[in-house]
């Protein structure tokens, strides 16, 4: 069996799954900037350790769905499975050498120490590995090949291309044995959607979604097990990774630091702000967009409609415009999002608005819509996404549903101040 004939889709939410566990995509920026999120909020050590369990986790979900539905037995065929899998994903191809007491692995090309060195070696050392999504994966691959109680294997990375060496290098060991989660499928996923309903310009962004869907098909791993897609570094990836790190890392903040929750929070909206501008906005610059769909316009209404449809077409859920006025208001309604079916599985319902992600996503929405000269083509910087977003007009942005709290839909409003 093939790894591409084991997606699905669950079209009327515009949500995607492999083996019947949900995945989304992702790109470097936004993947890069989320574990550093983690560790400003928690400090490097227990964001790495936080990182490494989410992944681990994550990937024992999936891999566990993935050896079940393809029917790999022996440890030799769910190691290659596994390898193949990650390296479909454009997370990299990792090398594992282990056994029922532990081992090693190795990479040239990982998604994020390759892409961290990519962008920011040139300027920046860094000292502490980067690839905690591989460690967790290869612990939970270990784990699964000999058929280990979940969180039997630990792992450290302890060379890293990040750090400028010339491999990421990975040791495992036995660990302490916890217990493992239920696992979050497509079965519960569909448990925490509503109906979707129609929005602004729904016809057309539908076309365009389908359309990325269906052009996302044919996105695999290149030889490096890397993704080279829309100007960025593109994976597939797991939303029980971003969704454990971040409320993981919230929770925590509100248990001991309740006066840092603020801060917090605008971090993690921060992050939706910087998938908006990094991912869609090089989606919206790329020849593959314009092949699908034309040159941009610059036109504030196509942005918006655009914006939409790039996230229903990565996976994110079902997105619409309920309203839109161009520099003045914008409200995003969602019926489905990747963050809510962990939240309440895990949780349960939620006292206040928690979709972090849409909520910067949908400021960012507003800002590209309004701010962007998308005719000029502009590079999208880190200083200019500095700059864009702190000139004017400024905009904030308010919760006033949420799905995780019990609502009826999730729904976010943009205003200028």
């Amino acid at each position: 069996m093939a790894i591409s004939d084991l997606r699905g889709l669950f079209a009327e939410q515009s949500l995607t799954f492999l083996a019947e566990i949900p995945y989304v995509y992702h790109c470097h920026h936004y993947n890069l900037f989320h574990d550093q999120t983690i560790d400003d909020a928690l400090g490097e050590a227990e964001g790495l350790r936080v990182r490494t369990t989410a992944a681990h986790n994550a990937f024992r979900e999936l891999l566990g769905a993935v050896f079940e539905k393809s029917g790999a037995t022996t440890p030799a065929e769910r190691i290659n499975l596994a390898s193949e899998v990650f390296a479909w994903m454009g997370q990299g191809k990792l090398s594992l050498s282990v056994s029922p007491g532990g081992g090693g692995a190795r990479s040239a090309s990982l998604h994020y120490g390759y892409a961290w060195r990519e962008k920011y070696g040139s300027r920046v050392k860094r000292v502490e590995p980067a690839d905690a999504v591989a460690a967790g994966f290869a612990a939970a691959a270990t784990e699964l090949a000999f058929d280990l109680p979940a969180n039997a294997m630990s792992v450290v990375e302890h060379k890293c291309l990040a750090a400028r060496d010339a491999e990421c290098e990975f040791a495992l060991t036995p660990a302490t044995i916890h217990a493992a989660k239920p696992a979050i499928d497509e079965a519960i996923v569909r448990r925490h959607v509503v109906p979707a309903v129609r929005g602004l310009d729904e016809d057309r962004i539908v076309q365009i979604s389908n359309g990325l869907l269906e052009f996302m098909r044919g996105v695999a791993g290149d030889e490096r097990g890397l993704v080279a897609a829309f100007n960025v570094f593109v994976a597939a990836h797991l939303p029980g990774y971003y969704n454990e790190t971040v409320y993981e890392a919230v929770h925590r903040v509100e248990r001991t630091m309740a006066d840092s929750v603020p801060a917090i929070e605008a971090l993690m909206r921060e992050a939706g702000q910087v998938c908006v501008f990094s991912t869609f906005g090089n989606v919206l610059l790329s020849p593959e967009w314009e092949g699908l769909v034309g040159p941009p316009t610059g036109v504030p209404t196509d942005v918006m409609s655009f914006c939409t449809a790039i996230a229903r077409g990565l996976g994110f859920g079902h997105w619409l415009i309920a309203e839109y006025q161009p520099h003045k208001r914008l409200v995003i309604q969602c019926t489905s999002t990747y963050e809510v079916p962990f939240y309440r599985s895990r949780y349960g319902l939620a006292k206040k608005p928690r979709s972090y992600f849409v909520q910067g996503a949908a400021l960012a929405m507003m800002v590209l819509a309004e701010s962007v000269q998308w005719t000029e083509r502009p590079q999208l910087t880190n200083n200019y996404y500095v700059e864009l977003f702190r000139s004017q007009p400024r905009y904030r942005v308010e919760q006033t549903k949420c799905l995780m709290r019990g609502d009826a839909m999730s729904e976010l409003v943009v205003e200028a101040l």
